[in-house]
């Protein structure tokens, strides 16, 4: 452990080496360095390239297996179509490092609860 640092999540870095080429070695280090930084244990660098056959659905399943509690990638450019996955976001916070942006998934209602919206001004 990094002395000084208090590692309070589990998380697990996410590269398209195709997407990164030549700087795919920057990259790695700054997805770990953030990663650090902000208290996560990086438990591993999870690459694909455009032959990885359903990149996304082997992340999920890293994600889950590892129970990470988020995914660090440099910028949302190393997803399809420039968009962080809804259904990634739904099983842990993703992270891009590039613009320091956070998707948070959102945690369930309990069972039964339904959420509640605020009241609409337009129609009181």
């Amino acid at each position: 452990m990094t002395e000084g640092i208090v590692l309070e999540g589990i998380a697990i870095g996410y590269l398209r080496t195709d997407v990164s080429g030549d700087s795919f070695e920057l990259h790695q280090a700054a997805i770990e360095h953030l990663a650090k930084r902000w208290g996560y244990d990086v438990k591993e660098i999870v690459l694909a390239d455009e032959r990885t056959r359903e990149p996304i659905e082997y992340l999920k399943a890293i994600a889950r297996i590892s129970k990470a509690d988020a995914v660090f990638t440099l910028s949302a450019r190393h997803f399809d179509g420039c968009t962080v996955p809804a259904d990634l976001i739904a099983i842990c916070d993703v992270v891009t490092v590039a613009d320091k942006q956070t998707f948070a998934r959102q945690i369930p209602l309990p069972f039964g609860a339904q959420s509640v919206n605020p009241p609409n001004k337009e129609t009181k």
